[in-house]
């Protein structure tokens, strides 16, 4: 056991007041009911309250209070604080919900859940276990090949492993502070122990604020899951119970500062959405608006909202909330899975009825009992030990998605075999004649690639070191090929140019030519920036590449982009990115180089991968509108660019996506789509001889 120092930490009338303080806060509990309330209803029908993910903001602040108010009647009491203790009492009340949720849904995932998703399922279900979630989501926000993963039932943990790590840094920082007060404190003088835990507090929240907000200004997409950005509102909870103290006096303006909270809250739940910059400074909305109302206590009289607080319902919520949350999402997302589309507003009732029962049952037979068994209570060692104990057993149980998708992967090589991808093989995009686009061109229902391993179908030769990330400042040139080559290709753009790198390059390969890369992620070869992040950064790249191209002029450039992409108006009199792609276009054709532009591949459902697993008997249920397909921001600014060039030429291999009403998902045993926007590789190097006819090289 880790102590505070001992020695005389509190004064008499800290002591007197430490004993009257108000043990049971009604008014926290309506808190975390509006909390979850607010989440659930956003996880089902966001457009009712579009805003409403601010819950777990509001569920941080109580966090961060109620713990830090534990820690410091521990220390004013006994003068010193037990983190066996603390840590046993935190398992006891946090993992065996969680756990049980984890378990549960880890075993009947598969059943429900896409085989595209399972490995993706297994290592969510490991990091919510150990409570290194949000760092997961936080890596795959800004990995550019798990940006497209779909939301599994553990995505909510992120929020518990973020106030997991909180409990874990939070008693170490009130030990130290407690025992700087210990060894400052003047002869004859009592510790000050609240001023210094005060300001230890103080100085970790105002250097998570400021992190967040300048995390947040910088566009970082992983700021909204990582706790260096988050803490603070934790911490904002821990100042407040360092200072508050209960009163019954200034009861109409302690009223007024509840209905104030509330507002503020409600504000934020109803005015902000997805598009708000989150955390940052737009955080300080629930977080401010949670410290008043916990702030004003109980309250009386005029403006009071103590007869909503003391309803019945409001304070069963709140003590179900902790399991609500865990169940809700899991019953969301296994309905989303099993009916191919979100829920009508009738069907949210029922879900959101079917959480609050789940949470009742979790509560009543699951959390409340292990809390409070006598067993649990007769040594923290033993409480740990079985801590541990637990979520190495759930950790096995977490394994069945992995082991299954095992399985697959297995049946899958050895089926595989009969579609192999080469020039006349008939599979893929050879399969297309007049117009007519088969499935399958084998008797056994054979799919390739494996729709699994997705992760592995964009173009991996580029993946060691040769395509740059969106927020890069310069993009990153390899060379292949024949290095030696008389004549020079380049391939130049975003990951869209990359997906059709491989054939590009075996053309190249098979000509003697040499190949040039300038491959950047979300970014367009162009001099205008994207509206998305990382556009400015992304033009001072494009200008490095542009001087590069220029100073060795290859025979041909070709080069594409991303359709959805949209750019931000620069003010040059035509349609915003147009002049932009023009330009570097027409200069590199005033040097010498031949440029080759290739319209994007048309946009699939968004779902793609996932329908084509539940459905690879008849894929053509996944299949999509030409229309709709194509009909998208930057197909029409590519068009624009290259009749205000008048010089490039247009590469449009549509008719080996799409027929004249439809883009199909599988094409000749070959899913066509890794993702939301991207063509697999396979289906890639099936087009190898019409990109070969279309540049005109070989073929």
């Amino acid at each position: 056991m880790l102590d505070v120092p001992q020695g005389p930490t509190v004064d008499d009338r800290r002591t007197r007041r430490a004993s009257t303080q108000r043990k049971f806060l009604p008014e926290v509990q309506a808190l975390r009911a509006l909390a979850v309330a607010l989440v659930i209803v956003y996880h089902l029908e966001p457009r009712l309250v579009p805003g409403g993910f601010i819950g777990v903001d509001v569920f941080f602040v109580i966090s961060g209070f109620l713990i830090s108010g534990h820690m410091l009647r521990e220390v004013r009491e006994t003068g010193r604080l037990s983190l066996a203790r603390f840590w046993a009492n935190r398992a006891r009340r946090i993992l065996p919900a969680g756990l049980l949720v984890i378990g549960l849904t880890s075993a009947v995932s598969t059943w429900v859940i896409a085989s595209s998703e399972w490995l993706n399922l297994q290592r969510q279900a490991l990091a919510s276990i150990f409570y290194v979630q949000n760092w997961l989501l936080a890596r795959d926000s800004v990995d550019y090949l798990a940006a497209d993963n779909a939301p599994t039932p553990f995505q909510h943990f992120w929020s518990l492993a973020v106030e997991e790590q909180f409990y874990l840094l939070w008693p170490l920082v009130v030990v130290v502070m407690a025992a700087l007060a210990v060894r400052t404190a003047r002869a004859g003088r009592r510790p000050r122990v609240g001023r210094w835990v005060f300001a230890g507090f103080g100085v970790l929240v105002a250097a998570s604020f400021v992190w967040s907000v300048l995390e947040v200004q910088a566009q970082d997409p992983s700021a909204y899951f990582v706790t260096t950005t988050r803490l603070w509102e934790l911490g904002a909870g821990g100042m407040l119970a360092v200072v508050l103290r209960h009163t019954e006096r200034f009861a109409l303006a302690r009223a007024f500062l509840a209905l104030a909270g509330l507002g503020t809250i409600a504000a934020g739940a109803f005015l902000m959405s997805s598009e708000t910059p989150f955390p940052g400074v737009a955080a300080l909305v629930p977080v401010l608006g949670t410290v008043a109302v916990i702030a004003a206590g109980r309250t009386y009289g005029v403006g009071s909202l103590t007869w909503l607080v003391d309803r019945s319902w409001v304070q069963w919520l709140g003590n179900v909330s902790y399991s609500a949350y865990l169940w809700h999402f899991p019953v969301i997302v296994f309905f989303v899975a099993w009916a191919d589309r979100d829920p009508r507003p009738f069907e949210s009732v029922g879900l959101l009825a079917l959480s609050l029962v789940a949470a009742q049952a979790s509560y009543t037979l699951v959390e409340q009992p292990l809390r409070t068994a006598r067993w649990v209570r007769r040594g923290n060692t033993r409480v740990l030990v079985a801590a541990a104990a637990a979520m190495a057993v759930t950790s096995v149980v977490a394994l069945v998605p992995g082991y299954r998708a095992a399985e697959q992967e297995q049946e899958w090589v050895e089926r595989a075999d009969v579609v192999a991808i080469a020039p006349g093989s008939g599979f893929g995009a050879e399969a297309v004649h007049d117009g007519i686009f088969p499935a399958y061109v084998t008797d056994e229902r054979v799919l390739v690639p494996n729709v699994a391993d997705l992760g592995k179908e964009l173009a991996p030769m580029f993946g060691n070191g040769c395509t740059s990330g969106e927020a890069d400042g310069v993009t990153k040139g390899c060379t292949f090929g024949n290095k030696t080559g008389e004549h020079t290709i380049a391939l130049v753009g975003d990951s869209h140019m990359r997906m059709l790198g491989t054939p590009l390059v075996k053309i190249a390969e098979e000509n003697g030519w040499r190949v040039r890369t300038y491959l950047h992620n979300s970014c367009p070869f162009a001099l205008e920036p994207r509206t998305l992040p990382g556009g400015p950064a992304c033009v001072e790249a494009n200008r490095g590449t542009l001087d590069a191209l220029l100073a060795d002029p290859p025979d041909v450039v070709v080069t594409t982009f991303y359709s959805g992409s949209e750019f931000r108006p620069s003010g040059s009199g035509r349609p915003p990115g147009v002049e932009g792609l023009r330009q570097v276009w027409d200069e590199l054709e005033d040097a010498g180089s031949r440029v080759i532009v290739i319209a994007d591949a048309p946009r699939p459902q968004g779902d793609v991968t996932e329908c084509v697993a539940d459905h690879q008997a008849d894929p053509g249920r996944c299949d999509i509108s030409r229309t709709e397909a194509l009909d998208r921001p930057g197909a029409y600014t590519l068009r624009q660019a290259v009749e205000a060039s008048g010089r490039v030429e247009l590469v449009d291999l549509t008719d080996y996506y799409c027929d004249s009403e439809r883009c199909p998902a599988v094409v000749g045993n070959v899913l066509i789509y890794r993702d939301s926007n991207h063509v697999t590789d396979t289906y890639a190097r099936s087009m190898q001889p019409y990109l070969a006819e279309a540049i005109g090289i070989g073929g």
